[in-house]
């Protein structure tokens, strides 16, 4: 058994820690301080970096970058949100696709120069403009690549011939 420690314990101290300076600035985080990250289940994590430089490419063709960058971030936040919702459907990319189209407003306020006779085909034409291939737009929009192919080909659109998924 030990003895009970004295609460007058003599012998030398520890000074005390000194105060640290503030570095923050106006917001700013200090130098070297890592930014506080979300751990993503890893399908989601996957759907992120598979899709969003597609999404990027579409929200910059409507938005400022900076309005583009918050319409982004803005869909992979709702998707996180309902992501396991979303992998019980069916066709969960062009859930999300729609997602972003809402928070783009290019229903509302489409670019002139593309025309288009149906939604997912202004979506594919203002991609393939931008230089994502028709494969890339079929993952990112959730339809089958030989949809987007016929909807890109320099031809008049019959809407009426097209089986597309949801």
């Amino acid at each position: 058994m030990t003895p009970p420690r004295s609460p007058h314990l003599t012998g030398p101290r520890t000074p005390p820690p000194a105060p640290r300076p503030r570095a923050r600035t106006a917001g700013r985080r200090p130098a070297g301080a890592l930014p506080v990250g979300l751990l993503l289940p890893p399908a989601l994590d996957a759907f992120h970096t598979l899709h969003r430089p597609v999404y990027d490419t579409y929200a910059r063709a409507h938005l400022a970058p900076g309005a583009a960058d918050t319409a982004v971030r803005a869909t992979f936040g709702a998707l996180a949100a309902d992501w396991t919702f979303l992998l019980g459907e069916l066709n969960p990319a062009a859930l999300a696709w729609d997602e972003l189209v809402a928070r783009t407003g290019s229903r509302h306020h489409p670019l002139p120069h593309i025309p288009a006779g149906h939604p997912l085909q202004y979506d594919a034409l203002v991609l393939a403009e931008a230089g994502r291939s028709p494969i890339a737009i079929a993952e990112a929009t959730g339809h089958p690549p030989s949809t987007i192919r016929y909807l890109i080909a320099p031809h008049a659109l019959r809407a009426d011939n097209l089986l597309l998924t949801r």
